[in-house]
């Protein structure tokens, strides 16, 4: 997503209330969750309004919220996010390096260091080489930590030092994750484990679960392989995360609302498709309200249930299943005699240097009717049941279909009403269910 240009009308900047470029020629600029004509700015005044605040905050002896300018609007009180985060991560690096030398500030130091370099593109190869550097100086900055106890005379919590460093070595291992070359990979890992280390150091249950985790992936890929929780476990890792957020930084909060998705998409791996679309329903509308539609958080959550709402089946051809081309159903036709679906559907490819899988194109899609009996549906497709005949009041009950009992012809399917137990149920006598 590009950064948010100012409309026609060209509101003024909230700081210098002038309207237009600044002097060194740039445009105003939003990217955070203001809304309307509010948030607009030049990047050089929240640049000197973030210095500013943060020589007050620090003065005052606030130090947790020193820098918090640097990363936060004032106004929506949300973080800044694509181009306008990655101009402050490094104004602030600069603005820490010139105003805050010295070991007794190297707790600052390595906050703004880790801002920097959780927003560099690793795809860019000068991003790339100033990453290197900024880890280079967060290793210093660490063993300066450990020269002085001064710093934590400056920390909100006095036992925060130790914690900090153990997530400012996740995000460097991050950083080499990201890159996915084998070199790389031995370094995410080494630095994986120094985290998940300190975490063990300081209990932090769910620190360890996701770093462990996150181990098994490199190790994985380093071995050329692509390792995959069980899907239970991975929707109860993310489950706590989306609770401790919840608590720490609020449900509007736009990391929080990222961990909702994150665990709505857990659940639909795991075929609990009806429950992942009701919390991405929920999802997107508090981010819509809260930071707006063309919020990246808007965005990641509508692109997730996109995913999450295509129902996808598999064709029979002379009564033997297709299982090598996915295709999606829009909706019964004749009737509810046929379906008219589209496809082949893109395959997806897993690439370790984004930690994302990615469609692979092969081939134009195409859309045409095919016979209701020939449709079979894939696992996890929402599902009503109808005509039954003996438990006819599970008739209109909705559920996912989830596994086929070969013995029988039949699917298992777990309904959405809790008090209702899992049945095993004819093809015939289900219909998918397109809308929730």
């Amino acid at each position: 997503m590009t950064t948010a240009q100012a409309p026609l009308d060209q509101p003024s900047c909230w700081l210098c209330l002038e309207e237009g470029q600044d002097t060194f020629g740039k445009p105003l600029v939003r990217n955070c969750s203001c809304r309307g004509s509010s948030g607009f700015s030049h990047i050089s005044c929240i640049i000197n309004f973030a210095e500013s605040e943060s020589k007050r905050a620090y003065t005052s002896g606030d130090m947790g919220d020193s820098l918090a300018s640097f990363e936060v609007c004032p106004n929506c009180k949300q973080d800044y996010q694509n181009n306008v985060a990655y101009e402050l991560a490094k104004a602030q690096v600069n603005f820490v390096e010139r105003e805050f030398a010295g070991d007794q500030h190297a707790f600052l130091y390595t906050n703004a260091l880790t801002c920097r370099l959780v927003v560099l593109d690793v795809k860019n190869e000068n991003d790339r080489c100033e990453g290197e550097e900024v880890i280079s100086k967060m290793l210093s900055t660490f063993e300066a930590m450990k020269r002085t106890a001064q710093h934590r005379s400056h920390l909100l919590h006095p036992d925060a030092t130790k914690a900090f460093e153990g997530h400012a070595n996740a995000n460097i291992a991050t950083f080499y994750h990201k890159i996915g070359s084998d070199d790389s990979l031995q370094k995410a890992k080494i630095y994986f484990q120094k985290a998940k280390s300190i975490f063990e150091n300081e209990k932090d249950e769910l620190g360890v679960m996701t770093i462990s985790n996150l181990i098994e992936n490199v190790e994985a890929e380093i071995n050329g392989e692509r390792k995959c929780l069980t899907q239970a476990v991975e929707v109860g890792l993310e489950l706590k995360k989306f609770q401790l957020f919840t608590k720490e930084f609020g449900a509007d909060d736009n990391t929080t609302i990222e961990a909702g998705v994150q665990l709505a998409l857990a659940m639909w791996k795991e075929y609990r498709t009806i429950e992942a679309e009701r919390l991405l329903t929920k999802l997107i509308a508090r981010s819509r309200r809260v930071h707006g539609e063309g919020h990246d958080c808007t965005i990641f959550a509508i692109s997730a249930m996109q995913r999450v709402h295509e129902r996808k089946v598999f064709l029979k051809t002379n009564g033997e299943i297709n299982v090598d081309e996915v295709y999606r159903v829009v909706r019964y036709t004749a009737d509810g005699l046929k379906c008219l679906v589209q496809g082949p559907v893109p395959k997806v490819v897993f690439d370790p240097r984004i930690n994302r899988s990615d469609p692979s194109y092969e081939g134009a899609e195409r859309t045409f009717e095919v016979e209701r009996a020939n449709v079979v549906t894939s696992r996890g497709t929402p599902v009503v049941c109808t005509g039954l005949q003996k438990a006819t009041h599970l008739n209109g009950k909705i559920g996912d279909r989830r596994e086929f009992d070969e013995d029988t012809g039949r699917y298992t399917i777990h309904f959405e009403d809790e008090t209702l137990k899992p049945v095993k149920v004819k093809p015939e006598n289900i219909r998918i269910v397109f809308d929730l």
